[in-house]
């Protein structure tokens, strides 16, 4: 038998194997079938949640796409995150994960200006200056004129800002770990890298098109790239 008929039969074994593996309850799926030969220790028992209910066939008639599931995987993985951070917070004098990112940002820069330091957390002008405020009450960070441009004002972290860091750094290093669950080092790679290259994506149309508005952005960032 020639090599490419043999390889034909051994997909379909393969397959075949998915299938088997996965139960009648469940529909088989490129992803998954993918998912299942690149790691065949967990051939066994594969489940997942499954939020779908009977009318999911409809409504992938409809229009419901592989990329809505992703949409919502990572809108459930930041509520996850959450949710373990909360456990780390409920003693520290920084009470939101929003909170954290500003300051481990002020922590690797001299100062900032308050609109840099929005940006770079990817916040909307009125959510960053509510997060500085709090901050700057709480004597985390302190605020002060800039030097060079008199309508800006820059912001540094405080002691005590560096001090409540160092505080729970260990503890939220904790959240990294579980928040990378049962992935190995090959797929936390990747991930890694998927994740960059999505970020890098969206913080452009954020900085330069987050006022046009969706169909402009996926015509001129996706259609047309």
């Amino acid at each position: 038998m020639e090599t490419k008929y043999l390889l034909i039969k051994q997909l379909i074994d393969k397959v075949a194997e998915y299938e088997i593996g996965l139960g009648a309850s469940h529909d088989l799926s490129l992803e998954g079938f993918t998912n299942f030969l690149s790691h065949p220790e967990k051939n066994k028992g594969l489940e997942r949640r499954n939020l779908s209910g009977d009318l999911a066939q409809d409504i992938q008639e409809k229009g419901n796409k592989q990329e809505t599931g992703i949409a919502i995987l990572v809108t459930f993985i930041y509520r996850y995150a959450k949710l373990y951070a909360k456990k780390v917070l409920q003693n520290s004098s920084i009470s939101t994960l929003d909170d954290f990112s500003y300051l481990i940002v002020l922590l690797t820069h001299e100062s900032l200006t308050k609109k840099e330091l929005i940006q770079k957390n990817v916040h909307e002008k009125t959510t960053g200056m509510e997060i500085i405020k709090r901050l700057n009450k709480q004597n985390l960070i302190h605020q002060f004129d800039d030097s060079h441009d008199k309508r800006s004002q820059r912001v540094a972290i405080t002691n005590e800002g560096k001090a409540a860091i160092f505080s729970i750094l260990h503890q939220l290093e904790d959240v990294s770990t579980i928040m990378t669950g049962n992935l190995n080092a090959l797929e936390k790679n990747s991930l890694n890298n998927i994740l960059k290259k999505l970020d890098h994506f969206h913080f452009d149309i954020f900085l330069n098109e987050r006022q046009s508005s969706l169909p402009d952005i996926i015509n001129n960032k996706i259609i047309h790239q």
